[in-house]
Formats: structure tokens, sequence, C-alpha cells
């Protein structure tokens, strides 16, 4: 049987479905609607590729001269707008789609339907036949279409490939964006009235901010998924919560401070230096809340050698002092800025509460570091590995008080 003889059926359903005639069925069944649905899927990947690029990996494509690059660079300049522009093509794909390829595929199916049945249908089993079941197949089909290769598949392929979809979709983008500058300018301005008549900014944008609770979930996600080690992730998990901690939370307490007072006779000041796990030492006078000078134990060796002389003011460095509810990260940049490795905390009124070091701040990070003194039995030195005269010379002088 030919088609031809149905036609009266088939302009009926047709203007039933559409209500009017918009051309070969078929036609607009088989090259329109898979354009469509390709153009919501350009758009729907170039919004995801933008968004997910990273810009660092950007500039260096444009450093290397990637062709398609410096197209990126530009929308990625112009974000909010080139979001705007994927917003406005997938809207205009997705309505285009509705109204243009249901209808079409409406029409395809009407007019498999009554070839199917043959002649004789009359107009009101022709127009059940169109709206019954026709139009909300075609429904079906588009959605299904417009789901699964205009958004999923290219949002999949936009996510796992960013780069090489950026650099594809770039430049066609920033061609429509222009195209389309005034009506988006009217869209965005329109957005951002409303926006601040209900008490909002209007200025929300799409660059890639993080909070530190999301920063480690990113780790912990990238340390899954196997790109770093373990001990990578948790030394960068140890950096971000570092920035939440105070000096009082991580300093030596007061009661375990190894400290000199100024007038220590040597004897005495040789058994806490040996006794000490630290090559510095707070010097104070009086009491612990006077400290007046931090002393470095390679500064006491000298000091002991020469005959007796023992003036703990002569080898004393200027005292850094720490605020007890002092961020870490502002007390490591104390650190930095005074060349020191110790600093002493106090708390309000100008007390003594701890003592802080370099090393402390580290092992926040990468864990406890455990040296000769923490570990003398795994720690012991080879024999003949100093001269004796050496050693002679880091005894207390005769009459110091410590045999």
């Amino acid at each position: 049987m030919m088609l031809s003889n149905y036609t009266p059926f088939v302009v009926l359903a047709s203007d039933v479905v559409a209500g009017e005639n918009i051309g070969n069925p078929i036609l607009f069944a088989v090259v329109v609607v898979p354009l469509l649905v390709l153009l919501n899927a350009f758009f729907v990947a170039a919004e995801f590729a933008l968004v997910a690029v990273r810009r660092t990996r950007v500039e260096t494509l444009v450093a290397h001269g990637v062709r398609g690059a410096k197209s990126v660079d530009h929308a990625l300049n112009n974000l909010n707008r080139a979001v705007a522009a994927t917003q406005l093509g997938i809207t205009i794909a997705s309505l285009a789609l509705g109204w243009l390829g249901e209808s079409a595929i409406a029409r395809c199916l009407t007019l498999l339907a009554l070839w199917w049945t043959g002649p004789g249908l009359d107009a009101e089993t022709t127009w059940w036949l169109a709206h019954s079941v026709a139009g909300p197949l075609a429904l079906i089909m588009i959605t299904f279409m417009h789901v699964v290769f205009g958004e999923l598949i290219p949002k999949t392929i936009a996510l796992e490939q960013p780069d090489t979809v950026a650099l594809a979709v770039a430049m066609p983008l920033n061609i429509f964006t222009q195209l389309a500058s005034p009506f988006l300018r009217l869209m965005n301005g329109t957005a951002n009235a409303l926006c601040r008549g209900m008490g909002l900014t209007g200025k929300g944008d799409h660059a890639s901010l993080h909070s530190v609770e999301e920063l480690l979930l990113l780790v912990q996600d990238t340390e899954e998924a196997g790109f770093i080690a373990p001990d990578q992730a948790d030394y960068l998990e140890n950096v971000f919560r570092l920035t939440s901690k105070r000096v009082g939370d991580i300093m030596i307490a007061r009661d375990l401070i190894a400290a000199l007072e100024v007038s220590t006779p040597p004897g005495q000041i040789l058994e806490t230096v040996r006794s000490g796990a630290h090559t510095r030492l707070p010097v104070y006078e009086g009491n612990m809340d006077n400290i007046i000078g931090i002393v470095n134990t390679k500064d006491l060796f000298y000091v002991f050698s020469l005959n007796g002389i023992v003036i703990l003011q002569d080898a004393l460095y200027p005292t850094l002092f720490l605020e007890v509810d002092m961020p870490v990260t502002t007390a490591l940049r104390r650190f930095k800025q005074t060349h020191r490795h110790m600093g002493i905390v106090r708390d309000a009124e100008g007390k003594t509460v701890g003592l802080l070091t370099l090393e402390d701040v580290l092992e926040e990070i990468v864990g406890d570091i455990e040296d000769e003194h923490d570990r003398p039995s795994q720690a012991r030195l080879p024999i003949q590995s100093f001269p004796m005269s050496a050693i002679k010379k880091l005894q207390p002088p005769p009459g110091s008080g410590k045999s």
C-alpha cells in the first residue's frame, strides 16, 4: 500500500496535533530533532566544562600555545556571562525541541498508525489516535532523547574531560555570547534587580571558592581516587586543620618547661641542658613570669670553655612573646619575621602559661618527631665519635657547685 492513499487522514491528524502544517514530518523527525538535541548537548557540555576546568590548567595551555586555549581563557574571564549564554542556549533548544520535535514525531507516529490500519478511519478515530496515543508517546520519546542525549551524556563527557571539551566549545560559545550580549545584559540586569529587591546582593558568581571543610573533602576524594598518597593527604588535612587551632592548643604547659634561672650555677646549667629536650632554653630572673631571654645550648658550649666564667646574660637572645589565644598561623608568621624558633606564651595578665617551638607547629602537620633524646635506647653514639678533649671542655669548671 502506498502512503499517498492516506493523505487526507495524515493531514487531518497533523492539523489536530499541531494546529498547522509544518512541512514534512519525517524530515523534521530525522533531521531537525537530532540537530536540536545536539544543540542542547553543546550548551550543556559548554556550561559544565567551563565550570569544571581548572584555571591553572588553562593558563598552562595558553602558555604552550594550544589552539583554543585563549578562547577558554576569555570565557573564564567572563564566566558569569558565558554561563548565562549557555543557559539561554539550553532554553532555546529545549523549547524548540518541545515545540517542533514533539509535533513532528507525533505526526510520524500518526502516519505510521494510519498506514498500519489502512483506509477507512473516521475523523473522530483519527483525532483520538493523534491526541491520546501519538501525542503522549511523542512526548515520552522527546523527553528520553532530550535527557539522555541532550543532558546526561554531554554532562558526563564534560566532567570527565573538561579540558578537551572546553577547548572545543569555547570559540563558538564566545561567538554566540557576543551575538546574544544585548539580551544577556537585559536578563542579567533584570535578575540582579529582582535579587536586590529580595534583599540579596545580586552579585553571585561561579568562582571556584571553597571553605576549609570543602577543601578537606576534596583532599579525601582525591586520596580515595588514588591521585595522592595517604601520607600526602594527611599532611594537607593537617595544614587545613592548623588554621583553626590556637597557640594554647599545642603549647607546652608551664609545669613542663625546662628553664634556667639567670643565677643558676654552671653545674646545674649543664645538668638542665643534658636533661632538656630542646636546644633552646628560656632564662628567667626571679620566677617564670619574668623571662629575660632565650639561650641556645650551642652558645653555652662556648661559655663553658672560658675558664669558669659563665655569664648567661651574654648568651641571651631577645624573647618572642606569644598570646595564648593567638592563631597558630599567626605565631608561625611571627617565628618567620623574628627569625626565632621558640616563643614564650603568656596570658592576658602577662603571666607565663607555656612555651611554643617551631617543632611543635611542625609536629601538628607531620606528626610526632622523635630524636635521640626521645628514644635514647635506639640512638647510640658510635665509639670514638668525639675526641676526649672536646668532652672535657663540656665539664663544669671546678668549684662551680657540680662535681
